[in-house]
């Protein structure tokens, strides 16, 4: 396994465990991480063939280290944001070399596959990205109020300020929002000037996620970044947590349930968003909203199970010897 991006130690630690071999790649300057990437290829150019290279994100130099491997039987090409016209508009010309000339595409949702296949006039499979199945205690809140949030990456585009605004907004006062996560843009004295935002701070592990997600009655994502199919919506559906997102990617893939699982235009209002936001925690209260069907639909089509056996399919794991 070869890894050209930071993590944290947990998540090396982890495929220490797991892989046979896993080289880190070094962090800091784009050309740095260019260079090493090309000492690596003539390393491993000395290794024996692979039955399968499976390649995954979005940038140029995924071709040219597909260039650099030795020989192998099968590659796949892992797509993860949204494939439409303002995603295409972002690939460079060798990363369009590596979603014409890789063996087998996959895209994280029917969605993104779609508009993939109408520009590269080629197919596209479909298997979802794998996340964590959450089981959580959830609790109250003390002050007796709803607790909308969002945790994930605080970049503008992922709805922070919308959430911040809402927060002041005295028609929402009954409910409360938090955030969890980090960002330049959003240092901790950034929401000094909104007291009435819950800023966490960013958490780690499993166990931060579990704490959050059970601090929350319902999971924001009022994006407008082109998502392939969030990681933090799969999360929420495996904890039952019901959730509200605009229509980015696949995310309407993954809305199952009317009532838990909502979806408004990517392009909506802060009036509009404020609707869906006020009648979701109506109905909240009222007990139309439940947590039972998008757990349901996790286990069958998105759990670590379901997964492993379509990855078994695309790279040939299941044949017969």
């Amino acid at each position: 396994v070869v890894l050209n991006a930071a993590m944290t130690r947990e998540t090396e630690e982890f495929y220490k465990r797991t892989c046979r071999w896993v080289y880190f790649g070094k962090h800091g300057r784009s050309y740095r991480r260019l260079l090493w990437m090309l000492q690596l290829g003539i390393k491993l150019r000395g290794t024996r063939k692979y039955d399968a290279v499976y390649t995954n994100g979005q940038g140029e130099s995924i071709w040219m280290f597909s260039r650099m491997l030795p020989a192998y039987d099968k590659w796949v090409h892992h797509h993860h944001t949204s494939g439409d016209a303002k995603d295409q508009a972002t690939w460079g010309t060798k990363y369009r070399k590596t979603l014409q000339e890789a063996n087998t595409i996959v895209a994280c949702s029917f969605r993104n596959a779609g508009d993939m296949k109408v520009v590269l006039n080629r197919q596209i499979d479909v298997i979802p990205v794998f996340s964590r199945n959450v089981e959580v205690p959830f609790t109250e809140s003390p002050a007796g109020k709803l607790r909308f949030g969002y945790y994930g990456r605080l970049i503008p585009e992922k709805g922070i300020d919308l959430i911040c605004r809402m927060s002041e907004d005295a028609d929402l006062k009954d409910i409360e929002f938090h955030l969890w996560g980090e960002g330049k843009q959003y240092p901790a004295a950034y929401f000094d000037r909104y007291p009435k935002v819950r800023f966490h701070g960013p958490f780690a592990g499993e166990e931060g996620l579990k704490k959050a997600i059970a601090q929350l009655d319902v999971y924001l994502l009022l994006s407008t970044h082109p998502e392939g199919l969030p990681v933090s919506l799969l999360e929420a559906m495996s904890a039952g947590l019901p959730w509200l997102a605009t229509d980015r990617g696949g995310i309407p893939d993954i809305a199952c349930d009317p009532q838990a699982t909502r979806v408004i235009p990517a392009g909506s209002s802060y009036e509009e968003s404020k609707a869906a936001v006020m009648a979701f925690a109506k109905d909240i209260r009222s007990g139309l909203v439940t947590k039972t069907a998008q757990k349901e639909l996790y286990a069958n089509r998105f759990s670590a199970a379901a997964l492993r056996s379509a990855w078994g399919d695309i790279l040939g794991l299941h044949k017969q010897n």
